[in-house]
């Protein structure tokens, strides 16, 4: 390809970075604000980095594939293209979206960088990422003001919501009896038959727990009709999830027409994001797949009490984006506040506030909120959201996943395939 006739002229001494950048710099501070996820430190954090300048001449690479990472790099001027393995790839231009997120965000570089134009890479400490991911996380609008989103400062309706929340007056969905239930029981030593006993009072949850063990991603050569089958088939802890999972559906409901639809808007979304989930978790095989499914599901679960408030209030009170504003704010919190309030296990309790959070990076193995980071961002692939994702490669979760498992020119593709695989078994939680 074109690049790698440029290539060839500076695959000499330039191409490596040097251990150390050649110019100390002080960066303005709009532009440190601007970067993702690093821009979330206090302003007097971002002036404290140590940030330094390299100049880069078109053609000239600055950095190889595989080669170590010893800082955090972004594009300050210029124009870059990002090289994968097999000579694909992507430009990246200053002063655009794109730009203010890392080219590469990993100890060991996915692409090879290679300046299309008279390029400037900022060099910041390594550190500055998880420290500015973890800044994400810490800024909540329930307990900040500092750091309520744009347009909500003024509005009425979020103040109230979040004074509601403070006092405890809020109506927090609760999780259905029969999930409940199991999830308690499953604390000690049941039998499948206690389980089918606490299962059976809700006959809709039994039977389709039947029609799941029955769905391919469970079926053998014969089918079953009883609950202690499929119990015994699926095991107690896969029933447990399902049985969870299945529950959920009833909890997105809403008394008011309008609002009713953005609920079952948000009912597909978790369907979208659980069934990418599990294809996830199935392709890296480090992460329970029925787990990932319930995951999915729970991931934007602090929506409904903000959509419960509206239905108290008069619809004159907040307008749609209000609603939408307060909501993309606040379901993160509120997601984990019910999980919380539920006593779900670690591994799914910050899934809410930490798979949106593309930067995040909370151990070096692959984590359940990465399997849900990654499915959520594969979700919003193809449509009007697409222009506002982060490069796939410089996503952590992406890194962990392994680059022979995923890659980003056969993600979408394979992950729409495997969708369609498992389409049948995820039908049950349509009705």
């Amino acid at each position: 390809m074109f690049w790698k006739f440029l290539k060839k002229d500076a695959e000499q001494p330039a191409a490596s970075p040097h251990p150390r950048r050649a110019a100390a710099a002080t960066l303005p501070l709009a532009f440190l604000q601007k970067l993702v996820p690093v821009g979330a430190l206090p302003a007097e954090e971002l002036q404290a980095l140590d940030v330094s300048l390299e100049n880069f001449t078109p053609g000239q690479i600055i950095f190889n594939r595989g080669e170590n990472a010893d800082s955090l790099m972004y594009l300050y001027s210029g124009t870059v293209f990002l090289e994968a393995a097999n000579g694909s790839g992507h430009t990246v231009e200053e002063a655009t979206f794109t730009a203010y997120h890392p080219l590469s965000s990993s100890t060991d570089h996915q692409f090879s960088a290679i300046a299309k134009s008279a390029t400037r890479i900022a060099y910041l400490p390594l550190s500055a990422l998880q420290h500015g991911a973890k800044a994400v996380l810490g800024k909540s609008p329930l307990d900040n003001a500092a750091s309520v989103a744009p347009g909500l400062a003024d509005s009425d309706f979020f103040h109230a919501f979040c004074a509601a929340f403070r006092r405890d007056q809020l109506r927090l969905p609760s999780l259905p009896d029969v999930a409940f239930r199991l999830r308690s029981a499953l604390q000690k030593d049941i039998s499948i038959a206690d389980a089918v006993k606490i299962i059976n009072l809700d006959p809709v949850i039994a039977s389709k727990l039947i029609q799941v063990a029955n769905s391919p991603l469970y079926r053998t050569v014969n089918p079953i009709s009883k609950c202690h089958d499929a119990i015994n088939r699926l095991g107690l802890k896969t029933t447990q999830n399902l049985v969870t999972s299945i529950s959920l559906h009833n909890l997105f409901r809403s008394h008011n027409k309008l609002l009713n639809n953005r609920v079952q808007q948000l009912w597909r979304q978790s369907i979208q994001i659980a069934s990418l989930s599990y294809t996830l978790a199935g392709m890296a095989r480090k992460i329970n797949p029925d787990e990932a499914l319930l995951a999915g599901l729970t991931q934007n679960i602090g929506a409904l009490p903000i959509i419960t408030f509206a239905e108290s209030v008069d619809n004159v009170a907040y307008t749609e984006q209000e609603l939408d504003k307060t909501i993309e704010a606040l379901q993160d919190v509120v997601g984990e506040f019910i999980l919380k309030k539920w006593h779900f296990p670690d591994s799914l309790l910050k899934i809410p506030s930490q798979s949106g959070n593309w930067y995040y990076d909370a151990a070096p193995e692959l984590q359940m909120s990465d399997i849900v980071l990654l499915a959520r961002f594969h979700a919003q692939l193809g449509n009007r959201q697409t222009q506002k994702l982060p490069p796939l490669n410089t996503l952590p979760a992406f890194v962990k996943f392994g680059e022979k498992t995923l890659t980003p020119d056969m993600s979408l593709q394979a992950l729409q395939e495997a969708k369609q695989q498992i389409a049948e078994a995820l039908s049950f939680f349509r009705t």
